[in-house]
This record gives structure tokens, sequence and C-alpha cells, in this order.
């Protein structure tokens, strides 16, 4: 998958009511300019800038829909694991998608070396940054990481407190707690958490492993699961070890979704199912 542009947010944060919008307008393989968008969906934008964009961006990067872009306009098209969320939580209000879209919305874009992420600042903050910045950390370490990573750029230090503030705002991500903040002597401290290790969230976490699974070993049924973890580092983004990353795949196992062969001194994955199957039931489990 080609990885957006670095500074594709254009200084706006993921809104969840606006990245709900695109969904019954991507439904209908809707196109058109960025203003004939905004005024179909509301979505406020003008000329020169606005949220339209950015938020097509955000959604392309959840895995909510496809788009192309030829001469300032847009095509549309829901992705299944959008027309999944389109029907059964509209709104984006769901912890289970949240989650699922935080967590693809940090995926690494291809195999290729060094590892660059779909949304490359989300995904060295969650995906590499464990190791960098520890537990907990302020926005000058995470803006000194993204230049060492990215270069000397104008808006990295407007970047990087965008993406810390995508979960702390109600409007964004705050509902899952994958970052919470608070003060320590003056200085703004960011903790991170752990993707819960509850059972009602175990499709969501599998779909977000098949989709991973397709990004970077496309056409391959059979896997080392060390191999899949390793080079997507999904681990890391979900704050996991491997003691809880068995159980998942043991529920998985026991859902017939893989065929785990751990007699060859790792773990062999067989998939027995394909990724649209597995989206379908992303809210199989939610009460």
């Amino acid at each position: 998958m080609e990885p957006l542009p670095l500074h594709f947010s254009q200084d706006f944060l993921p809104e969840r009511s606006l990245i709900a919008r695109l969904l019954p307008f991507a439904a209908t393989s809707g196109s058109g300019d960025k203003e004939f968008i905004g005024s179909e969906t509301g979505i406020p934008t003008g000329k020169s800038s606005g949220k339209v964009e950015p938020m097509i961006h955000y959604a392309r990067g959840m895995g909510l829909i496809q788009s192309t872009h030829t001469s300032g306009h847009w095509q549309l098209e829901l992705t299944t694991l959008g027309r999944v969320v389109l029907t059964e939580d509209p709104y984006l209000s769901e912890a289970a998608t949240l989650w699922l879209l935080h967590l693809l919305f940090c995926r690494r874009s291809s195999l290729k070396k060094p590892a660059v992420g779909l949304a490359d600042s989300w995904y060295a903050l969650f995906a590499e940054g464990a190791l960098r910045l520890g537990e907990h950390f302020e926005q000058k370490s995470y803006f000194k990481f993204l230049s060492e990573r990215q270069g000397a750029k104008s808006y990295l230090k407007g970047l990087s407190g965008l993406v810390l503030r995508s979960y702390i705002e109600p409007s964004c991500f705050q509902p899952i707690n994958a970052l919470s903040v608070s003060k320590l002597e003056n200085q703004t401290t960011y903790f991170r958490h752990i993707a819960p290790l509850d059972g009602s969230y175990f499709p969501t976490y599998s779909a977000y492993l098949f989709h991973v699974w397709d990004d970077l070993f496309a056409g391959q049924n059979q896997l080392a699961v060390e191999e899949l973890f390793s080079e997507s580092k999904c681990l890391a983004v979900m704050g996991w070890d491997q003691k809880s990353a068995s159980k998942l795949l043991d529920w998985m196992a026991d859902r017939g979704l893989l065929q785990l062969d751990r007699q060859t001194g790792g773990t062999l994955a067989l998939r027995l199912h394909d990724t649209d199957a597995v989206d379908s039931e992303i809210y199989s489990e939610l009460v």
C-alpha cells in the first residue's frame, strides 16, 4: 500500500463524525472534487484548504475506503470493511471499531527497508516508539524522534502534537484510551496503554491480523507467526507480549480461522478463511 503523504492531515484531526460522513457517499461510488464532496457530505472545505481531503486520507488509511485522485477529482469506493462498519456502526462509536481503525492506521505499508508506516508518524509512535520513547514520554521526545526519522520539516512539531491529540480528543480516539495524558511537575506526559485482553475484541484483532497478513504477505496462506509479528510489529502496536498473542491465536484456531502447527520449533499458521469473512464477524462477540 502506498504510504500517505507525511502532512496529509493538513493539521486537521481525525474527527470520527466527519470520517463517518464519507461512508454513505463512498457506498454509492461517489465522486467529485473536494468542494462537491464537501457539499454532499457536510464536511467543511474550501478551494484552498479544508477537511474533505484529510478525511479521505484518514478513511483510506483506516481501511474503510479505496480512492483514486486525478486532476482534483476523487473517486471513492467502500471496502468490505467499510461496508461492515457502515452497516453495524455507522457513527464510529463502538470501541471495537475504534480499536480496529487505530490498529489499521498504524500499519506498516510494505516489507521494504527501512520500515515505513502507511501513516508513518502514527506507525513511528506506536510500532517503533515503545523502545525509543518508553511507556511514558513528552511531546518534545516524540518530535525529536520524528525529526530524526523524517528529516527537518517545518510542520513536524505541529504534526507531533496532532498525532498525540488524536488520542486525547473525545471526538477522535480518546474513548479507547490508547494514550492518556497527565501533568507531572508542569510537564505534560503521555502514557501508552495496551489493547484490552477482552474476548469481545478478539474478532476485531483477528481482522487486524488478517489485514496485516494481506498487506505484507499477500498470496501466502501459511506463515510463521513469529515472522508475521516481527515484520508487522503488530504486537508493539497492541502493547502485547507473546503470552497475550498466544491467547488470541488459540481463540482464532478454536473459531476455525487458523490452523496452528507448533511442532516445528516455531508456530506455523495456516489461514482457513479470507479477510472479507473475518471482517464480517468483527461485531459477533459484542453484547
